[in-house]
């Protein structure tokens, strides 16, 4: 298949190894979207890009997208997100931005699962929470936390994006975590 896939790289850093860490966990990435559309035979074109969600206090958060056609009724889409401590070029979990025993995924579950109800999000089945290593991104003041198409619901949902504003979870999030570095409040 065609493959265009545009990427960010990382430039101009003091600590070289952070930055190479980062730049090559981004192709690690890149390359990981692309192996989802493992039918060569039926894809005719794979275009990726990517969106840079924070770049602040040491912590740089993004979003890779690809997309691929099989030339059936609609193309499919993979997305990756890697949220680095800069000054380690470290993509960290989301267990790492929570306190120990703090149960955050009950927390972030009863979260999402009341915003599934208010917006009325049409499910595939029961929505039981999240994972310990859900999917995550952090933008502005908020954790936004994603599911894969068809992970939860049907494609015509799209990617179900679920915003948690940091005030909400501010006593759980672990200290100098990467939450922790772009929370404020206001």
């Amino acid at each position: 298949p065609l493959i265009d896939f545009y990427f960010p790289e990382v430039t101009e850093m003091t600590d070289g190894r952070a930055q190479q860490n980062m730049n090559n966990q981004i192709i690690h990435m890149m390359n990981r979207l692309i192996s989802q559309f493992n039918q060569p035979d039926l894809t005719t074109y794979i275009t990726g890009a990517f969106e840079l969600k924070t770049n602040q206090s040491n912590v740089l958060s993004v979003i890779l997208h690809a997309l691929g056609d099989f030339g059936g009724a609609h193309p499919m889409t993979y997305v990756g997100a890697l949220n680095f401590d800069v000054t380690t070029g470290e993509n960290k979990s989301l267990q790492s931005q929570f306190k120990p025993d703090s149960d955050y995924v009950k927390r972030l579950s009863d979260l999402v699962a009341a915003q599934i109800k208010e917006r009325e999000i049409p499910l595939l089945d029961e929505f039981t929470g999240i994972s310990p290593d859900q999917n995550f991104y952090v933008v502005d003041n908020v954790l936004i936390l994603y599911f894969d198409l068809y992970d939860i619901a049907p494609y015509a949902a799209g990617f179900p994006y679920f915003p948690i504003p940091l005030y909400q979870i501010q006593d759980i999030i672990a200290e100098d975590s990467l939450l922790d570095r772009v929370s404020y409040i206001i």
